[in-house]
């Protein structure tokens, strides 16, 4: 999942679980005191960064795993599959709510935005 997506995700409350190892953050712009690389691509969360550094990971943007995005989805979604490289996402609503992606993250990602704009 890039920075912008993670980004979207937390400005949207997205519904965050407890934070955990091997999870990926984005450190925020200014905050903390993080390499322009780990600000780019991201960190891995470790015991360390928990213990260290759970403030900026707060500040930052975390990148929920596939199987959260699913859970924030409900039962609503339907089913994830892959064609030629594109990851689709579906809803069971009537119409169907299809998200195409490059990753299956990023296809859940997006189909929870459409499910979220339409709850609202």
């Amino acid at each position: 999942m890039n920075r912008k997506l993670a980004k979207e995700l937390k400005v949207a409350d997205f519904p965050m679980q407890p934070y955990r190892l091997g999870h990926r953050f984005y450190p925020h712009e200014t905050r903390g005191e993080w390499s322009r690389t780990a600000r780019a691509q991201g960190v891995t969360i470790t015991p360390y960064e928990l213990q260290a550094h759970s403030q900026d990971i707060r500040d930052g943007y975390y990148c929920p795993q596939l199987a959260d995005l699913i859970e924030a989805c409900g039962g609503r979604f339907e089913r994830l599959f892959v064609e030629k490289n594109i990851w689709t996402a579906e809803t069971t609503e009537p119409g169907k709510i299809h998200a195409l992606a490059d990753s299956p993250e990023e296809a859940v990602a997006k189909l929870w935005f459409a499910l979220h704009q339409k709850k609202s």
